[in-house]
């Protein structure tokens, strides 16, 4: 049942390696039970009626253990009105995510870390950054946006924030998977924030808590003070999360990383300029940079096909010689999660 699994997995954009370690790794998270019906549940939040109909069980018989999947976070679950919703989780983003996001520490998560990260380095991440579309884009740092510049909505965090219906916090799951390797770079983890009908799962089930808008902003605030990347959704509208990232412990930017793979995240519409005649060469920018993008000779200089946007740079900048630029070229996120999730599988081949 545990290959079936795995078929399952493989509808998805991210996939599911058909490896032995990959199934160990299911079985450690996956009853027999659970992974037998989780081969046969739809990828869509579906009602609890028709799943049943389509598996010719009783609602008393498979509630239960789609009940106990959720808290898992194997499964998702939502209501619509007084209906009950549930959908196999993907394994990114979904069930990887899940497994850290309550920052616990015990001998079955030190094993699942262990067992991601050896699935990650084994060849299932280049897999996941194969396709020309990628799950995830760079949000450039509002603040570092040029006056005057036209902005669409998406391109600005507090819009997302302010416009929320229900906001979640919290950890890092990277980072802490990092930590429970002992490899993390000891930035901060509370940092990861949820969006819409996620937030409600995610609070519901205990993997995070329910925040204000204001504590949203303040997030964001001790992000790029601590030198993080806002990452999200490569999406238009709905957004689910906005992780706050660095590429020594993220699984997305470690594409770029750890896998020299340039394409693994989309980058922001933005891109840096230094101003040459004011820039005293002191290199702050260099040391704030997670991409290698930046170097110093008589000045500091910036490679473009290197830079994503993320005006963290900026900040640090004592003479205020950096400021980011509209891209000549850029490629608009897809309108929402179903739209991004058909690119991206055809793009694969599995459509």
């Amino acid at each position: 049942m545990y290959q079936q699994l795995i078929d399952k997995l493989n509808q998805f954009p991210s996939g599911a390696p058909k490896t032995e370690q990959f199934v160990e790794l299911l079985k450690s998270l996956f009853t027999e039970d659970e992974a037998k019906l989780g081969a046969e549940l739809p990828i869509f939040p579906t009602p609890l009626a028709t799943i049943c109909d389509s598996l010719g069980r009783k609602e008393t018989e498979v509630k239960p253990l789609l009940e106990s999947m959720a808290n898992k976070g194997l499964v998702y679950h939502r209501k619509q009105e007084s209906t009950d919703l549930y959908s196999l989780f993907p394994l990114v983003p979904g069930i990887f995510e899940l497994q850290f996001m309550k920052g616990e520490v015990n001998p079955k998560t030190k094993r699942l870390a262990e067992l991601f990260d050896k699935m990650w380095h084994s060849g299932w991440a280049e897999d996941l950054f194969a396709s020309r579309t990628q799950m995830a884009r760079i949000v450039v740092m509002e603040k570092e946006i040029p006056s005057g510049v036209e902005v669409f909505p998406y391109e600005r965090v507090s819009k997302f924030i302010d416009e929320a219906d229900y906001l979640a916090l919290s950890v890092c799951y990277c980072r802490h998977e990092q930590e429970l390797l002992g490899k993390s770079c000891g930035r901060p983890k509370d940092v990861c924030l949820q969006f819409g009908p996620f937030a409600r799962y995610v609070v519901e089930r205990g993997f995070g808590r329910k925040i204000t808008k204001e504590e949203a902003h303040k997030v964001l605030a001790v992000s790029e003070e601590a030198g993080l990347v806002h990452l999200s959704d490569n999406t238009q509208k709905h957004i689910n999360f906005i992780c706050n990232c660095c590429g020594c412990c993220c699984g997305i930017l470690g594409g770029i990383t750890r896998l020299h793979k340039p394409h693994s995240v989309a980058t922001s519409h933005f891109v840096l300029e230094i101003d040459a005649d004011t820039c005293s060469a002191c290199g702050a920018c260099v040391d704030r940079c997670h991409f290698g993008a930046l170097t110093v000779n008589e000045v500091a200089e910036v490679d473009p096909d290197k830079c994503l946007g993320c005006g963290l740079c900026n900040m640090v900048c004592p003479t205020e010689s950096l400021k980011m630029r509209r891209r000549e070229e850029i490629l608009e996120p897809k309108r929402n999660f179903r739209e991004l999730m058909g690119a991206i599988m055809q793009e694969k081949g599995k459509l």
